[in-house]
């Protein structure tokens, strides 16, 4: 899952749709006018995806309801989707779907989801686009902590800095592993992200602190992301000011 967050109002389920198909690599559009054979319509949200040199258009329904979404409502959106040229089209609720109108979605280019259902059907697409690679460019430092040697700044360091350094090191070193595993780096060694939370797979030896608890213990990936990435923005500034102290004092 993506993230565990419920949309409040309909507008927030359009926005987080919308979020996670950028994220995706897949340009949308939220509240766009489309042109039918007979007049114009409003998409929810409207994306378009380059496919090997075609365009993919996608059209999203997004329904913030409490009662299941019933079948007149995908009638009427099987219309938008075949007359405005669309490729596919998602129908997202928060609640669920009568019978009938899950019958009147067969054998369409409609699919008929949950905002659950909806994350799962992309994150695989959103990891590969989105946070492998903000983890490889944003916390790609921490990784030089995992490695056996010690970086050329260290040299120049007197024997306090050092010890500073080092226990710093030592401080992050669990944190530069976990990231290690989220990089793009780490699917050349496991093509699949570990399950959430962290927890059951593993409790570090550094000091616990209430960024690393909320970080095991995030059961979704982009949830988990949120927490990862300013926790190991910390962690770099905190390494660069001990490498490099003199410069830190000036600032």
């Amino acid at each position: 899952m993506i993230t565990q967050r419920q949309p409040e109002h309909w507008r927030e389920l359009q926005s987080e749709v919308a979020r996670i198909l950028d994220e995706c690599g897949i340009q949308s559009e939220v509240e766009k006018t489309v042109t039918l054979a007979r007049g114009t319509a409003e998409v929810d949200v409207y994306a378009a995806e380059a496919n090997q040199g075609r365009e993919n258009i996608i059209f999203c329904e997004c329904k913030l309801w409490k009662s299941s979404v019933p079948k007149n409502v995908i009638h009427g959106f099987r219309t938008v989707v075949a007359e405005g040229g669309a490729n596919i089209g998602y129908i997202i609720t928060s609640s669920n779907f009568q019978r009938g109108a899950t019958t009147a979605a067969d054998l369409t280019n409609l699919r008929l989801l949950t905002w659950t259902e909806f994350q799962a059907e992309f994150e695989s697409t959103w990891i590969d686009h989105h946070l492998r690679p903000e983890v490889t460019k944003r916390l790609d430092f921490l990784l030089s902590i995992i490695e056996p040697f010690a970086p050329v700044a260290f040299e120049k360091l007197d024997e306090t800095e050092k010890a500073n350094f080092l226990q710093l090191r030592e401080k992050y070193f669990d944190l530069g592993a976990t990231v290690m595993m989220f990089t793009t780096y780490g699917k050349m060694i496991h093509s699949e992200l570990p399950d959430l939370p962290l927890r059951n797979r593993w409790e570090p030896s550094s000091n616990m602190t209430e960024m690393w608890a909320n970080l095991l213990d995030a059961t979704a990936y982009g949830d988990f992301l949120e927490i990862l990435l300013p926790f190991g923005e910390k962690a770099i500034a905190e390494l660069k000011a001990a490498l490099h102290p003199k410069e830190a004092r000036e600032i």
